[in-house]
C-alpha cells in the first residue's frame, strides 16, 4: 500500500511538471542572444542589432501582443527580421498579424520573408502583403541596402521554395552584389546552399525547435528534416557562413510545445576590429 502511494505521488508530480512545462512552453516568452563575429562586416556596422521573430503562427503574447512588442522595444533593434509563418494556414488571422506588424514597424524597420504557411495561402497573403506594404518591407527574393556613414550591407530575403522552382537561381542573384549579406530564409535545411552562395549570415526558422524537445536529446522531429534533425535551433557555421535558427513562438498542426519556450532572438553583429 505504501509503495502504491509513493508511485501514485510520483506519477502526480511528473504529470504536474509536464503540465507546467506545457504552459511555460506556450506562453512564457524568452529572449535568446547571440554575438556574431563577422569578418566582412564594415566597421560602421559594429554592434548592429537584429531582432528576429519567426513562426508566430498567429500566437498572442499578452493582449494584442503587448508582451511581445514590449520585449522587442527593450532591445532597441536596428532592424526586425521576420522569417516566415507569422500567419497560420489554419487560423488565417491577417488582421491580428497586420496590427502586430504596424506596432513593430514603429520600433524599427521590419523585413519579412514568406514561410511555407504564407505560400500555402498565397492568394490571401498577396492582399495582406499589399495591406502592410506601407510599413513593412516584404522581400520577395529581393535585397535592400542599409547604409551607415557611407558603408553598406545587404538584407536579402528568399521566398519559401514552395513558391517557385527558381529557388536556386534566385539565391544566386541575391548573392551577386559584393559586400556583407544577411539572408532571411525560412528553411534551414538548405544551409549548404546558402553557404555555397557566400551569404555571411543566414536567419531561419521553420523547425519550431522541434516543437517537442527532450532533455539531453534536443529536437525529436522537425519539418522537412524528420527525426533527430541536423538543424533544429541555435547557431551553426559552415565555411564563412553563420546560420541562426529561431525556435519560433507558436505551434501548428500539433498545438503544443514541450521543453521549448517561445523565443525572440537578438543578434549583435561584431566587426573584425572588435573580435
Amino acid at each position: 500500500m505504501k509503495k502504491r502511494k509513493i508511485l501514485g505521488a510520483a506519477a502526480l508530480l511528473v504529470a504536474a511538471l509536464i503540465a507546467a512545462d506545457l504552459i511555460i512552453s506556450k506562453y512564457c516568452l524568452y529572449t535568446r542572444r547571440f554575438d556574431v563575429p563577422c569578418s566582412r562586416l564594415p566597421d560602421e556596422f559594429d554592434g548592429f542589432r537584429i531582432v528576429q521573430i519567426s513562426d508566430l503562427h498567429n500566437a498572442e503574447f499578452g493582449k494584442d501582443n503587448s508582451k511581445l512588442i514590449e520585449a522587442v522595444k527593450r532591445e532597441s533593434p536596428d532592424i526586425i527580421a521576420l522569417t516566415g509563418d507569422i500567419v497560420d494556414l489554419n487560423t488565417r488571422d491577417f488582421g491580428k498579424a497586420a496590427d502586430l506588424l504596424a506596432k513593430l514597424s514603429a520600433v524599427a524597420p521590419c523585413f519579412y520573408v514568406t514561410g511555407n504557411h504564407e505560400i500555402r495561402i498565397y492568394n490571401d497573403f498577396r492582399q495582406f502583403e499589399k495591406n502592410i506594404s506601407d510599413y513593412v518591407t516584404v522581400l520577395r527574393s529581393q535585397a535592400e541596402e542599409i547604409v551607415r556613414n557611407g558603408a553598406k550591407i545587404y538584407i536579402c530575403g528568399i521566398d519559401d521554395p514552395n513558391y517557385s522552382s527558381a529557388f536556386g537561381e534566385n539565391l544566386k542573384k541575391l548573392a551577386a552584389p559584393d559586400g556583407f549579406k544577411v539572408l532571411l530564409a525560412h528553411r534551414p535545411e538548405r544551409f549548404r546552399m546558402y553557404a555555397a552562395n557566400g551569404f555571411d549570415l543566414i536567419l531561419s526558422g521553420h523547425t519550431h525547435g522541434g516543437q517537442i524537445r527532450l532533455p539531453f536529446i534536443g529536437a525529436v522531429i522537425a519539418p522537412s528534416q524528420g527525426l533527430l534533425p541536423e538543424y533544429d535551433s541555435g547557431l551553426y557555421t559552415l565555411k564563412n557562413s553563420v546560420m541562426i535558427i529561431s525556435r519560433g513562438m507558436g505551434a501548428s498542426d500539433l498545438p503544443v510545445r514541450f521543453c521549448n519556450r517561445p523565443e525572440i532572438v537578438v543578434i549583435d553583429l561584431k566587426s573584425a576590429d572588435t573580435q
